[in-house]
């Protein structure tokens, strides 16, 4: 099982397994306890997962452009 979850520190996406108990964020370096946090997606397949976070980055740089 895969999860996506949000860097606490930076709010950068990140895929994780859900077997793990931490995980570094990729883009600050921050190591976090998957345990406390929202997961914002689950699926089986770490390609689904990686469609899953682009996606989410889109619907980020839309809201974004919205509330310019």
């Amino acid at each position: 099982m895969y999860v996506v979850v949000r860097c606490p520190r930076c709010g950068s996406l990140m895929l994780a397994k859900r077997v793990h108990k931490t995980r570094t964020c990729p883009q600050c370096s921050y190591r976090t306890t998957l345990r406390g946090l929202k997961v914002l997606r689950r699926t089986d397949s770490s390609r689904k997962a990686l469609t899953l976070i682009q996606a989410l980055k889109e619907k980020d740089s839309r809201q974004k452009e919205t509330s310019i």
